[in-house]
């Protein structure tokens, strides 16, 4: 992995607005001098994605480097390669967060006490599930099951974020599941970022083209290639080519610092 996990990022910083991979399924966006990390404080128990570098995590811990102090905290669900706690405690221990939109409660280690202990930073959402972060800033989120059937208890929370009039949306580990998407009249999004378990399946790519109405989808949650023993990359970029629309573009995310400006 390389030195600097936002290696791309110097590109695009007189942009209005950017995301980058730091790793796995975790992006930081920016808008406007203002950060947003999605999944970024993990730690794949199960060794089937890849970790942040134990150099990245020291400086985090210190409140120093390039993810430190990010404005806003958002977790999709509770696995350890989504949102981690003791890592999550380290880092609001030494950083400066103004809003954190935690994983639903489960059973899992830690994340009850964590919610407890900063519930004055959670993000308030009106009953659409919206809410406004900052101005130029807005985020919706939508719930429903995990894409595992030995999960489907886990709620997955799907994120959009409107910046200015561009829309983002993150699925995670979302499941194909029609009749939830069905039943959520507006969650389209210029740019949408699913696993390559979604896009492979044809639901998945249906819920894209019908639902959310991508035009740009980029797959992500995926090992670095030194780490990719499933083959995943391989899967994603043999499905991108025999299945993406006309209009459509897919693009693969698996290193850290790829990077988009819009």
């Amino acid at each position: 992995m390389a030195a600097s996990i936002l290696k791309g990022l110097g590109v695009f910083m007189d942009q209005k607005s950017y995301a980058v991979l730091v790793a796995n399924a975790a992006v930081i966006v920016f808008h406007k001098g203002v950060r947003i990390l999605l999944d970024g404080l993990y730690k794949d128990l199960g060794e089937n994605f890849t970790d942040l570098p134990q150099w990245a995590w020291d400086m985090m811990k210190k409140g120093k480097g390039e993810l430190a102090n990010v404005d806003y905290l958002l977790f999709s669900h509770s696995h350890y390669d989504h949102y981690y706690s003791p890592y999550f405690m380290e880092y609001m221990a030494a950083n400066n967060v103004k809003g954190i939109c935690f994983p639903p409660i489960d059973h899992t280690m830690g994340l009850a006490a964590a919610e407890a202990e900063f519930a004055d930073k959670t993000i308030l959402l009106d009953e659409n599930n919206e809410a406004v972060l900052e101005q130029g800033i807005g985020l919706k989120v939508f719930t429903t099951r995990h894409v595992d059937k030995k999960f489907y208890d886990i709620p997955n929370q799907c994120f959009r974020l409107d910046l200015d009039g561009v829309k983002l949306a993150f699925l995670a580990d979302v499941d194909y599941y029609e009749e939830a998407f069905d039943k959520e009249q507006d969650f389209a999004a210029d740019i949408v970022f699913v696993t390559p378990i979604f896009y492979n399946h044809p639901k998945g790519r249906k819920i894209l083209q019908e639902n959310l109405k991508a035009k740009k989808i980029i797959i992500y949650h995926l090992p670095s290639p030194e780490d990719d023993r499933f083959m995943y990359f391989k899967m994603a970029q043999r499905d991108a080519e025999k299945y993406a629309q006309e209009g459509e573009t897919v693009i693969i995310w698996n290193e850290s610092g790829q990077n988009i400006s819009f």
